[in-house]
């Protein structure tokens, strides 16, 4: 008698096939995590509340997000992923060479993103937890507000280069431009996470740390010749 049979080998289509189902049962693990932390707060969401809403199993998520604490890590690094794959800083083909224009575009899209539900419940989540869970917190700098200001030493760079700001330290004045924008606005989410925000003070707000901003990094004017 011959050799047994050998069990059937997956098709490359059913192990492709596996790979989507399993990527789509985690985004449906990350959407409802997102949205029970934006809803009810990190503390008061459950991993039992997140497998109601999403399906799935525990098995599952644990193969994929560890716990709770990792689902939490998953959705703020994609958050802030998202935040820097939007800020696009660099010029590009159709933009103009105006730094207030730029800058203003840039200052906008980092306010609009600090309104976001999902980066009030970030924010207050590693404050109430950041004790307990330093690691994430470290992580949130690191993938965040780091990554933001250096996206935002590149941009003033190629301005400086091009002759239209005077920077001597780059890195210093995206620490500074940030913080003009977000300051105020980060306050008001904090402690008003609940407080409509209206889109107009917030870009007069913007417009108005830009022209500071630039103010200051103003090139020095051409000296006339003496007549």
């Amino acid at each position: 008698m011959g050799p047994a049979a050998a069990g059937p080998d997956r098709s490359e289509p059913d192990r492709l096939a596996i790979s989507a189902r399993g990527q789509t049962r985690c985004r449906a693990l990350l959407d409802a995590a997102a949205a029970l932390f934006v809803e009810k707060g990190f503390a008061a969401t459950s991993l039992s509340d997140v497998l109601r809403q999403a399906g799935g199993s525990r098995t599952t998520l644990y193969t994929h997000f560890g716990d709770k604490g990792g689902l939490f890590r998953a959705m703020m690094e994609e958050h802030c992923a998202r935040v820097l794959d939007e800020m696009v800083p660099d010029r590009t083909a159709d933009e103009t060479d105006d730094p207030e224009e730029r800058l203003t575009r840039i200052g906008l899209h980092i306010a609009r993103w600090l309104m976001a539900p999902e980066t009030t419940a970030i924010l207050r989540t590693l404050i109430s937890e950041g004790a307990r869970i330093p690691d994430l917190v470290q992580t949130f700098v690191r993938v965040g507000p780091e990554r933001t200001r250096e996206r935002m030493a590149g941009c003033f760079r190629d301005l400086a280069a091009a002759g239209h700001i005077r920077i001597a330290d780059p890195d210093m004045a995206a620490q500074a431009f940030c913080g003009m924008v977000t300051g105020n606005l980060l306050l008001e989410r904090l402690v008003l996470p609940d407080r409509p925000v209206a889109p107009a003070p917030v870009e007069s707000y913007v417009r108005a740390c830009v022209r500071l901003f630039l103010r200051g990094a103003a090139p020095p004017s051409p000296t006339l010749p003496n007549p």
